[in-house]
């Protein structure tokens, strides 16, 4: 790499993190002047503008690999600096500077490119073979989560596929099935779950759901990847089996006698 490039990377690299700066071993060879004297010329300046010099110190490797010295000024104080010198040599970091600054602002923008969303899945999928303790179908459901997170694509969407079916086939339902089964509100239902001790309210579910089932109800329950509604992605969502439309019947209010 050439020095000119060298220098273009030190401005760019600051840059991306900051204010740029330019070392004093650029300004000894843009003023052709020792790098020893620009140091000095810099320690001076810097304490009459009370500037701690250790902030702007740093460390480089010389040809034999040592380590050296050199301070590294942000664009004023290296103006600052260069006030005292030779209009033209005090031109030239100015024109370096100019250059410097342009080259960085035309330098393309690199992309990060989107794995096509197949292969992501595939690659997904093999990853969640992996786990313990995952059926098949929830392996699919978390690859195509993830396969959504990586290409903003969830597979299942894709296909139509708003949700996955439990393993055995059973006809689990939500509360608002199960409600209607009993004539009660999806939200009775829910308060009549946790008071029985089968669920339990949560916030910021890690599956994104509103509540989770207690040991008790896990014998009941199982969660179903479901698509959200007017929105992207997927969230699970937490649905019970027939057998609960008989245990919550007591629990439902009594219709009023017919007048």
């Amino acid at each position: 790499m050439s020095h000119d490039s060298t220098r273009a990377v030190t401005i760019s690299s600051a840059l991306s993190s900051g204010a740029p700066t330019m070392s004093s071993r650029e300004i000894a060879e843009l003023t052709g002047k020792r790098h020893r004297d620009v140091m000095r010329d810099i320690r001076v300046m810097l304490g009459k503008v009370e500037e701690d010099e250790r902030k702007f110190a740093r460390i480089y490797q010389d040809s034999h690999g040592r380590d050296q010295q050199e301070y590294a000024l942000t664009q004023d104080l290296t103006y600052n600096l260069v006030l005292g010198y030779d209009p033209a040599l005090r031109l030239k970091v100015v024109r370096r500077w100019m250059e410097l600054e342009t080259s960085v602002a035309r330098a393309p923008t690199k992309r990060t490119r989107k794995p096509a969303f197949d292969v992501a899945y595939r690659r997904l999928l093999s990853v969640a073979s992996t786990l313990p303790n995952v059926d098949e179908n929830q392996r699919c459901l978390m690859a195509a989560r993830g396969t959504h997170e990586l290409t903003g694509i969830n597979p299942l969407e894709l296909m139509g596929a708003t949700s996955i079916a439990a393993p055995d086939n059973t006809n689990y339902l939500t509360p608002t099935q199960i409600g209607e089964e009993i004539g009660m509100s999806a939200r009775a239902v829910n308060v009549t779950l946790i008071q029985q001790g089968y669920q339990v309210k949560v916030a910021g579910s890690a599956v994104g759901s509103d509540y989770e089932p207690t040991e008790k109800g896990k014998e009941v329950s199982r969660f179903f990847d479901t698509t959200r509604r007017h929105g992207k992605g997927s969230q699970q969502q937490l649905k019970w089996s027939p057998r609960m439309v008989a245990i919550l019947r007591p629990f439902a209010k009594k219709p009023e006698p017919a007048s």
